[in-house]
């Protein structure tokens, strides 16, 4: 059997807990999604998005920094790898995604690698 205060205790946790969720439609796992905090008076600091996709950084560009694709993609995984680790970039970046991340590094020539 329940007893009363734990039947008050577990209303008070269903009344917090839907007081941090938002309603969402179309929503596959449920009728609601958590949604972080309801104040939007923080603000997130502007991120320049990279809108040209896959062009960009441009392999040829790249070419011109690094004579071969094999030690490009060489290159780019092992500080890509590094950058997921410290999440730590030396440059402005543009992309979002880690290896982007490492071949803006490399165009800009802040990665060098002796083979």
């Amino acid at each position: 059997m329940i007893k009363e205060k734990d039947l008050e205790k577990l209303q008070e946790m269903k009344e917090e807990i839907t007081m941090n969720y938002r309603p969402v439609q179309g929503n596959r796992f449920g009728e609601y999604v958590f949604s972080g905090d309801l104040d939007d008076s923080k603000k997130k600091k502007a991120i320049i998005r990279n809108s040209e996709g896959l062009r960009y950084p441009s392999i040829d560009d790249l070419l011109e920094v690094v004579d071969s694709k094999y030690k490009l993609a060489y290159i780019a995984a092992k500080r890509a790898k590094t950058i997921k680790k410290d999440d730590y970039s030396s440059v402005d970046n543009r992309c979002v995604k880690p290896v982007g991340k490492a071949l803006e590094e490399i165009l800009e020539k802040k990665v060098t690698a002796k083979f």
